[in-house]
């Protein structure tokens, strides 16, 4: 009797621990993706790159709380790479062990230079600034108006302002930067359009991140003739600073300063510098600035995850929530396409080239993603300042492709 109770026990036993290890019992394996960021989050370049990197993190934090993209989570990967492309790259590396890699987010052109060779190497898209690695389309995706077009907008807006002020002729007009890629990148091709245009465009003057007065290459451009100038690649407060060095040279009453992406941002540039001395300059932009940026519904994040008022928030915050919609938006194309258990780099980049329209819910214009164009935009948005505020002047408006007349080795 004792011998078959013992058998009795160890059958429930065995029956009881195949119930509690049948699949059905065990909670179900969560799906993810990895997704990396790399930029300079202190340093120079900080003040645009932090802002975007903060949106996209956030954007993408609020979704994985919503359940992610049809149950998938995204693992958001970043690193501080100081704006040094060795140190960019070292990150990618200690990232290639990682499983189920879909997207990488460079901060900086010099950076995606370095990653280039990599991402092609290992079929991962790579989203960034570099137009030049955009010239023959593979796996890098542009986040904006590559800077030739965006310079070619500029150019555009100076002949149509030159024109309503009745002017005769073309005006001369001059370019500042930082030292480096983005003052080379922002006038390559750029150069040939205006020369088409009758400009007489005048070398650039780059100059390094962070200086302090900006006589020397303001006196240049003014002894030259420079009816206007163009600010390209280099972030705000220095292009904020270089107008206050030309107010007090008094030159801002013989030339118009017109700022690209990355001047004039509501939370650096204008709360630095006087509003009497901004006055009047024009900025291009392809994402939303000033009370627009402020006032859209996405920005709330800003507030929820960064709890702070929406007055320090930058326009680049939003411009990151922009970029991780299409993020989003491809993610979703490839888990459709190829399923969960195929879902890698491959995936979203052939995904990316289906991802156009309205993606970003107004804060940039239509995307234009495709088989045969890696530019995230074309369209960019004139803003005059006005009594220390970003005042839109119409709507968006499309940029020459002027990464065409680039000359690229």
């Amino acid at each position: 009797m004792a011998k078959k109770s013992t058998i009795i026990v160890l059958v429930s036993f065995f029956l009881i621990m195949a119930w509690a290890i049948s699949p059905s019992s065990v909670p179900a394996k969560e799906k993810f993706v990895n997704a990396f960021f790399t930029g300079p989050l202190t340093g120079p370049g900080a003040a645009v790159v932090l802002p975007i990197f903060q949106g996209w993190h956030d954007y993408l934090t609020e979704l994985n709380s919503k359940g992610g993209v049809d149950g998938i989570k995204i693992n958001l990967v970043n690193s501080d790479d100081r704006y040094d492309a060795s140190r960019a790259i070292s990150f990618y590396m200690r990232t290639r062990s990682l499983p189920r890699r879909v997207v990488m987010v460079s901060g900086g052109a010099t950076q995606a230079y370095g990653i280039y060779p990599l991402i092609t190497r290992d079929k991962l898209p790579l989203l960034c600034s570099a137009g030049r690695l955009t010239v023959k389309p593979g796996y890098v995706f542009l986040i904006f108006p590559p800077y030739q077009d965006q310079t070619c907008a500029a150019l555009d807006w100076i002949i149509e302002d030159w024109k309503k002020k009745g002017k005769s002729g073309m005006p001369t007009v001059g370019y500042m930067a930082w030292a480096g890629a983005g003052c080379k990148e922002g006038t390559n091709g750029a150069d040939q359009y205006a020369k088409q245009k009758g400009i007489n465009f005048l070398p650039p003057e780059c100059f390094p991140p962070g200086s302090l007065k900006y006589d020397t290459w303001l006196i240049r451009l003014a002894k030259n003739g420079a009816d206007y100038v163009c600010f390209g690649g280099c972030t705000d407060p220095d292009p904020s600073f270089a107008v206050r060095d030309a107010y007090n040279l008094g030159l801002t009453k013989k030339i118009q300063f017109v700022g690209g992406p990355y001047s004039f941002f509501a939370n650096t540039g204008l709360r630095l510098v006087s509003p009497e001395v901004l006055e009047g300059t024009v900025s291009l932009s392809p994402f939303l600035k000033g009370d627009e940026c402020r006032n859209h519904p996405l920005a709330k994040l800003f507030t929820k995850y960064r709890k702070r008022p929406l007055t320090e928030m930058g326009p680049g915050y939003t411009w990151g929530i922009a970029v991780a919609r299409a993020f989003e938006k491809g993610l979703r194309i490839a888990y459709k396409e190829v399923g969960y258990e195929k879902l890698n780099g491959e995936a979203v980049y052939q995904a990316f080239q289906k991802v156009q329209g309205d993606v970003t819910g107004g804060i940039m214009g239509k995307v234009t993603w495709g088989p045969k164009s890696r530019k995230f935009t074309r369209e960019v948005k004139a803003y005059r300042i006005t009594k220390g505020k970003l005042v839109p002047m119409g709507g968006w408006r499309e940029a020459p492709d002027c990464i065409a007349l680039g000359k690229f080795k």
